[in-house]
């Protein structure tokens, strides 16, 4: 019984990070360029037991969330005909500077922002940098906005900062300034968390909950039962 309560205990603590999980994206369903999140599992210790005339037996002991995914598929382009507003077509980030550091993200629900008489496209207080990693300065008049699409070799190279942008987290990734990636004005990208798919994740997960929730129980009772035959 104290293998049941220790294997179901681990059972419910990764069913309740994965509600956890699941609620951030369903409170992001209308975050624009949102990436949701995805947790990886992997096995705790296996026990070999040993069994009279029958060999040996793996029992394992649960599971654990060894780490939590950013999914970067795409999101559905909203159209808002804001000449601030730009969305990606297909892989790519755009560039915000923020004091000393550059940050990433899809968001391109950009502003004006007037600082020492010049205005500048911003994402929340930081710059976004255009095709020369050079904060854009907007003239009045100009129509065509060269705003930087930067690709990564490889997008799990970045991490999670919150407000929907990413830091570079290992030191070796590589990235271009694509001269060919194509930018829609006048459109947001969309969060790409799928409503339906993540309410089948939760009934699914509350019910692993409650069921590991339940043998945790059983258990208790069972060995309170043996305890007190033992008195």
């Amino acid at each position: 019984m104290i293998r049941a309560f220790y294997t179901a205990s681990a059972g419910a603590n990764s069913n309740q990070t994965y509600l956890d999980v699941i609620s951030n994206n369903l409170a992001n369903i209308q975050t624009e360029g949102y990436k949701s999140l995805k947790p990886e599992f992997s096995d705790l210790l296996y026990t070999n037991l040993t069994q009279v005339g029958n060999g040996s037996l793996m029992v394992g002991s649960g599971s654990k969330i060894d780490k939590t995914d950013t999914l970067f598929n795409e999101g559905t382009l909203i159209q808002t005909d804001k000449q601030t507003d730009f969305a990606i077509l297909g892989d790519g980030f755009f560039a915000i500077q923020k004091e000393d550091e550059i940050l990433y993200t899809r968001t391109g629900a950009f502003t004006v922002g007037n600082i020492d008489g010049e205005n500048y496209l911003m994402l929340d207080s930081g710059y976004v940098l255009d095709n020369n990693e050079e904060p854009i300065i907007l003239t009045e008049g100009e129509n065509e906005i060269n705003i930087g699409v930067y690709k990564f070799t490889n997008n799990f190279d970045l991490e999670r900062v919150g407000n929907n942008l990413f830091r570079i987290a290992n030191e070796n990734a590589e990235y271009e300034i694509s001269e060919v990636a194509e930018v829609k004005r006048g459109y947001v990208e969309g969060s790409n968390v799928v409503l339906s798919q993540e309410m089948v994740k939760m009934i699914q997960t509350q019910r692993a909950f409650q069921f590991n929730s339940r043998i945790i129980q059983v258990a208790d009772e069972i060995e309170q039962t043996i305890n007190s035959l033992r008195g």
